[in-house]
């Protein structure tokens, strides 16, 4: 996930200031997640938890959810120019709803949990679930970003526009 942000970062960087904050963001959010999940060479499977690292990502998690539902996503769309992006914005924005509803369920009943013996194996489970729901979630926002990008999202002004380099 952070190979696919940096390719983005990389295309649209620089463009537009809330973008670039939400990407760095983003950023955040995966590094304190990899670091929950242990992602180091020659691991061992069982391991006791990082409560500072729960902790972190799950203030990382629910900062940048909330801030996509009530910030982003809403000075992106107002930002487009035309009535097809709203209308393709509003097509994505549902799914963007439901994927956070999903990923608070799974914060709500297992990540919020004390985590024992009995609930480990439902902590993991959960905490996978969560990476998958993240990844779909990228996904959405990053046609969101295509789609103000294409849209003429308020970009500094450049002498030649057609040298910027448009996202995938």
């Amino acid at each position: 996930m952070l190979t696919q942000l940096d390719t983005l970062t990389e295309r649209v960087g620089g463009g537009n200031e809330l973008v670039d904050s939400w990407l760095r963001a983003r950023r955040q959010l995966l590094v304190t997640y990899y670091e929950l999940i242990g992602m180091k060479p020659n691991k061992e499977a069982l391991t006791a938890l990082d409560e500072q690292a729960l902790d972190a990502f799950c203030h990382n998690l629910v900062d940048y959810l909330s801030t996509g539902h009530f910030s982003v996503y809403e000075r992106i769309i107002s930002e487009m120019e035309g009535d097809s992006p709203l209308i393709a914005a509003a097509q994505i924005y549902p799914s963007l709803e439901s994927n956070t509803d999903r990923i608070m369920q799974l914060y709500d009943s297992h990540l919020q949990q004390a985590i024992n013996d009995e609930n480990c194996v439902d902590f993991q489970q959960a905490l996978s679930e969560v990476g998958e729901a993240l990844e779909s979630r990228f996904t959405l926002e990053d046609k969101l970003i295509q789609l103000a990008w294409d849209n003429k999202l308020a970009r500094p002004p450049v002498a030649n526009d057609s040298a910027i380099a448009r996202p995938a």
